[in-house]
């Protein structure tokens, strides 16, 4: 009776530990002097142990950006003999090792790396660590520099996805400028007057009428995304506007509490592509808008506030949209789908997972003039077994071909409607190959 006494006593002790660590750890990272204030010097000490199982990980495995590949052969290599010699130009960024990231130039007919750009990670992470993000990583973190864009003078800008940075670097590589007040993450375009649109989200959300009354509850919390027009020669803001915003100011509330539920990432933004001339069916300046978690594109006219039009699904998850010919848009469907219950999540082991009824990424067309969706390359999709959990890019070519990013697999894949003719992966060594951080065709 005594040992079954000490067993619940030290049980119960034990659990009171690591209710009191817990929060303990949370007022360190929420806290803007990392808990220092209320913890003192048991701050550090407390943020280490908490990080033990981050440390481990990262010593016994490779890092997240290598993808187990041991068939591709390194770089960009042909499967079609007669390719014609008039493709376009591929900038893509990698990582061949930690704190180091290299953002490539491609001559797609040859393989010829025609410009490399290597930014300093650590010095741009220093520069836009900001103590007012509620979500920052840790000090000394390794970042992933998001879909470079390339202007005319060989500058790039690029975004850094899970902290508070975008950036400008020279042809050299250094930095020209860098803003870290918000979080700047997903894609950068330019529009027709060469001004540069990125997915952003505030460090403090806007306060909404559906979500709790306890705005400071959740403030913190909630990723509210806007979309965010920038002068890419100063950095300074020309536009900014939440999704959120727009879509209850356009009566689509409904959209955001769908079978009246909702959860901290409503929207997930995700690409932002701009109208860079006049059709029957869109305006210069108006944009294309894709929400990842809604599964819906819009096309948005910043000019009056009005969404023109709605279309959700019969894509999944998507990733991607873009302008296709003058009457169509081209949309990447990830395809797969996501289990989110905290309550009782017992569908699956996994957070996203590919039904049996689409085991594979897919590019939809949707035909505006006549509400109607088409998948033109779904063969070459299946042959290629393109499976991307996450981000995936395309791109219809001049020549009918797709390019296509599997960025979760590390391969560019271009082919006709069936067949590859391309394959491009950097490889790291035998068994390894690198992620790919969203790559873009340059015309």
């Amino acid at each position: 009776m005594k040992k079954l006494r000490l067993y619940f006593i030290g049980i119960v002790g034990l659990l009171i530990f690591s209710v009191l660590l817990a929060s303990s750890i949370r007022n360190i990272y929420e806290s803007k002097d990392g808990g220092i204030g209320r913890l003192g010097f048991m701050a550090k000490p407390l943020k280490f142990m908490a990080e033990i199982p981050s440390i481990i990980k990262h010593v016994v495995s490779p890092a997240e950006f290598f993808v187990l590949n041991n068939n591709s052969k390194d770089g960009l290599n042909s499967f079609d003999s007669k390719i014609d010699k008039t493709y376009p130009k591929l900038l893509v960024t990698y990582k061949d090792e930690p704190f180091n990231q290299k953002i490539d130039l491609i001559d797609l007919n040859n393989g010829q790396v025609l410009k490399q750009w290597t930014p300093n990670n650590k010095e741009l992470y220093a520069m836009a660590y900001n103590e007012d993000n509620p979500r920052r990583p840790a000090e000394g973190s390794d970042l992933y520099f998001m879909h470079p864009l390339l202007l005319e003078d060989n500058t790039l800008m690029f975004t850094a996805q899970l902290t508070s940075l975008l950036a400008k670097i020279d042809g050299n590589s250094e930095i020209l400028w860098l803003k870290n007040d918000r979080t700047y993450h997903h894609t950068l375009e330019l529009d027709h007057e060469n001004n540069i649109y990125s997915c952003t989200r505030p460090f403090i959300s806007d306060e909404y009428d559906f979500f709790p009354d306890d705005y400071e509850m959740y403030k913190k919390h909630l990723l509210d995304d806007h979309i965010t027009k920038i002068d890419p020669e100063s950095g300074n803001e020309i536009f900014d506007k939440s999704v959120i915003s727009i879509l209850i100011e356009n009566g689509y509330q409904d959209l955001l509490t769908a079978k009246g539920q909702t959860n901290s990432d409503p929207i997930h933004l995700n690409d932002i592509q701009p109208a860079l001339t006049d059709t029957e069916h869109w305006n210069k300046g108006d944009l294309l808008v894709s929400c990842r978690n809604l599964s819906a594109i819009f096309l948005y006219r910043p000019s009056t506030n009005k969404i023109i039009w709605l279309k959700s699904g019969p894509w999944f998850n998507q990733h991607d949209v873009d302008f296709y010919g003058n009457d169509k848009v081209l949309v990447f469907g990830n395809d797969v789908i996501r289990e989110e219950s905290i309550i009782d999540p017992r569908l699956t082991t996994k957070n996203l997972y590919f039904p049996k009824a689409r085991p594979n990424n897919n590019a939809y067309v949707y035909h505006i003039s006549n509400d109607s969706v088409s998948r033109p390359f779904s063969e070459l999709f299946r042959k290629e077994n393109i499976q991307t959990y996450t981000s995936g890019r395309c791109d219809v070519l001049s020549n009918g071909d797709i390019f296509i990013e599997e960025t979760n697999q590390g391969r560019i894949i271009i082919g006709d409607s069936i067949n590859k003719k391309m394959e491009y992966v950097k490889r790291l060594n035998e068994e390894y190959i690198s992620s790919l951080f969203w790559s873009r065709i340059i015309n």
